[in-house]
């Protein structure tokens, strides 16, 4: 099981192993800046997920995830925007496929 020390190292190994874009939720869907389009998270697949350590996240944590695009796109998002709209973000992040990903 990999830990990591924090949010920066994280996102720095799974670059290096391939998940180069970066998915974040915008206006209730997933947008990806590097292919400048929203993705529907119907079409997200759920590879990994991590629990980092943050002094500055409400629980203490943050958790990085890493997912593949039905077109076989990788990249990362984080539960960042789960602290200013916890409802927004769980919504639609429970729309994306949970694939075959575990606690890592």
């Amino acid at each position: 099981m990999s830990r990591f020390n924090n949010l920066s190292e994280a996102v720095s190994v799974m670059r290096a192993r391939g998940f180069v874009n970066t998915f974040s939720i915008q206006h209730q869907q997933v947008y990806c800046s590097e292919l400048s389009k929203a993705i529907s998270p119907t079409q997200l697949t759920l590879l990994e997920r991590h629990a980092v350590p943050s002094p500055s996240a409400h629980n203490g944590e943050e958790e990085v995830y890493g997912f593949r695009t039905d077109d076989n796109q990788f990249g990362i998002m984080t539960n960042i925007y789960a602290e200013y709209d916890p409802e927004g973000f769980y919504t639609v992040f429970r729309q994306c496929l949970k694939g075959q990903a575990g606690h890592a």
